[in-house]
């Protein structure tokens, strides 16, 4: 039960708001701390959105190798 695909592809979900939040929320508190704003929100929002849809696409094809499926 624990080797299912979908454990793999809820975790994808959950590092994507992970990354894209958490960079939305340090970029915030950055902005109140030097009174930037947006600049440090922006700049770590896209950060966040490019670390967590490339750790979206390693954990895709780690699942994909494990359960045998080919690209294309």
């Amino acid at each position: 039960m624990l080797t299912s695909p979908a454990f793999g592809l809820v975790g994808i979900g959950f590092s994507l708001v992970f990354w894209i939040v958490g960079g939305a929320l340090l970029g915030r508190w950055l902005d109140a701390r030097w009174d930037t704003e947006p600049a440090f929100t922006l700049a770590l929002l896209v950060v966040g959105m490019m670390i967590g849809f490339y750790d979206a696409y390693r954990r895709l094809r780690d699942i994909m190798k494990r359960t045998g499926r080919k690209r294309g």
